[in-house]
């Protein structure tokens, strides 16, 4: 009578994450670079354009001349402040991550967390594209459907790069040995996904910049007051999230000043008994 064996699955999956790893993930870490270039050329873009707006504002909306050179001055001087904020803060992302070494003593729960945010930008990629697809034909003329395409676009490529950051602990300076203490698993855990967000950093702002430069055109072609008010919003909005730089910059420094606290409150019993034997 022959065994019925079942596939090895876990295997399965094991070998196809490292298969793609191998493949594919020195190009996503080096794309993770290009989108901050992507940005900032972006925002030069965007400068622009502000002055294209100003003059379909004054023109086909009759906004007045004052408002469309204040709107110029205004998002040019915003630009160039974006850019500068941009390409000085986008370097230190990884001079952070350098800075900051941790210890992990197994990357299997990466591998989990990896498999998890891999297929979770899968499926809102897939729900993108059928939102668009269905609303589009109920509402062809709302931009609605085209945003929410977009954000779940953006949220399928943010998942996709973490997803190859949880398979490359060696990129996020965690190095993997063989014993580490309860509270050093924990603090190289939690700091990983710190680091992660420091290396997603420059995809947030070249996505952010990217986008602004579509709502902008947008603009410059809708006839409808209305609409070009709502897609200011989303241009602002958009705007405002190129300082993402920046933002995590003070955010990790707040964090990791937490972690070295409890660092120091897990190595005192240690140092006390050392004392104690003297």
């Amino acid at each position: 009578m022959k065994k019925f064996l079942l596939p090895d699955l876990s295997g399965c999956l094991d070998r196809f994450l490292d298969y793609i790893n191998l493949k594919a993930g020195e190009k996503v870490m080096k794309a993770c670079g290009a989108f901050g270039k992507i940005g900032l050329a972006s925002l030069s873009i965007l400068a622009v354009l502000s002055i294209v707006l100003a003059v379909v504002l004054a023109v086909r909306f009759e906004a007045g001349v004052g408002a469309a050179v204040i709107f110029a001055v205004t998002g040019v001087a915003g630009c160039a402040f974006l850019h500068y904020a941009g390409a000085k803060m986008l370097p230190t992302m990884n001079t952070l991550i350098k800075n900051a070494p941790t210890k992990m003593s197994s990357a299997v729960v990466l591998k989990v967390l990896a498999l998890f945010v891999g297929v979770s930008g899968v499926l809102a990629l897939l729900s993108g594209i059928f939102y668009k697809s269905t609303f589009l034909a109920e509402q062809p003329d709302s931009p609605d459907a085209v945003v929410v395409f977009l954000s779940c676009l953006a949220a399928f490529v943010a998942c996709e790069v973490w997803s190859f950051l949880l398979l490359r602990p060696a990129d996020l300076n965690v190095e993997i040995v063989e014993k580490t203490t309860v509270g050093e698993e924990f603090i190289g855990l939690t700091s990983y996904f710190a680091k992660g967000c420091l290396k997603l950093t420059p995809v947030v702002f070249g996505l952010a910049a990217v986008f602004a430069v579509l709502a902008a055109v947008a603009m410059i072609f809708t006839a409808d007051f209305g609409l070009v008010f709502a897609q200011m919003i989303v241009l602002a909005y958009m705007a405002f999230m190129t300082l993402a730089p920046f933002v995590m910059y003070v955010a990790f420094l707040s964090y990791y000043l937490t972690l070295d606290i409890l660092t120091a409150v897990l190595k005192l019993p240690e140092k006390l008994d050392k004392i104690a034997e003297k």
